[in-house]
């Protein structure tokens, strides 16, 4: 075989051979997160030589802090409606218009204030019913919603009262929430709280990793430009005979922080 084709078919297989040893050795390579001997130098990449790791970044700690704060809501908000099902349109209307007017003077009444009084929605549909000979339509039901700020929570069952007697079977209760109308006070305490916690976290890491913490270099509170402090809130609803006692429970102010130490 004359020495010009020796070389043709050679040095590709050399050239081939030479690459999957390159690979293999690449791909033993412990994993950067391995790396984090100081004397032996910041990670290199082997196909570029581009440093991977900085010192920063192999020597610090990211941890995370959860605060709390616990304060007594100072309102209630109640979600009621007026529900009529009458044989025509107009039947519903008026008398959904007629038992929702009294609704409201009963609310009034309570020393709720109108401003604290608005219409949530207003609905009107056919109702139908399903039989062997298909669907037959049976009269229209007419809804209309109320939202009502009670700014005296000891009062909050005195007025689901008053709403019922007023609306009679017609009148439809969606929901009870009881609110802080300002939590500033309470955001700065879970905050104090979850900044505390997280520093008795990195404190422990490097404790526990024979290390020394540093300073602390990036701190930020969850979620980042999102909603930010949480607010959880309950109630508590016991049944009796005649009046509606209602008690506002605790409410719980919720903060989280993340941050970055350094490690000596």
């Amino acid at each position: 075989m004359p020495y010009q084709n020796v070389l043709k078919y050679t040095l590709p297989a050399l050239a081939a051979v030479l690459l999957m040893l390159i690979a293999a050795w690449a791909f033993n390579l412990p994993p950067v997160s391995a790396i984090t001997d100081r004397d032996s130098g910041p990670a290199v990449s082997p196909a570029t030589g581009e440093q991977l790791l900085t010192d920063d970044q192999i020597d610090v700690v990211q941890v995370s802090g959860r605060g709390s704060a616990t304060g007594s809501p100072d309102l209630a908000e109640l979600s009621l409606a007026v529900s009529v099902t009458a044989d025509t349109v107009v039947d519903a209307r008026d008398s959904a218009a007629d038992t929702m007017t009294d609704v409201r003077k009963a609310l009034t009444d309570e020393d709720i204030d109108e401003d604290d009084i608005a219409t949530s929605y207003f609905r009107i549909y056919p109702n139908y019913e399903y039989g062997a000979d298909g669907r037959e339509q049976k009269g229209y039901t007419v809804e209309n919603g109320l939202d009502v700020t009670v700014r005296d929570t000891d009062e909050v069952g005195t007025v689901i009262d008053a709403a019922v007697t007023a609306g009679g079977d017609h009148l439809v209760f969606n929901n009870l929430n009881f609110v802080i109308s300002d939590t500033s006070d309470l955001e700065e305490e879970a905050r104090e709280a979850a900044i505390d916690n997280m520093q008795d976290k990195a404190e422990q890491i490097a404790e526990f990793s024979d290390r020394e913490l540093g300073d602390l270099k990036i701190v930020s509170e969850y979620p980042i430009g999102g909603a930010g402090p949480t607010l959880e809130r309950g109630f508590a609803l016991s049944a009796a005979a005649a009046d509606t006692p209602i008690t506002a429970g605790d409410s719980v102010v919720t903060v989280v922080v993340y941050g970055i130490y350094e490690l000596e």
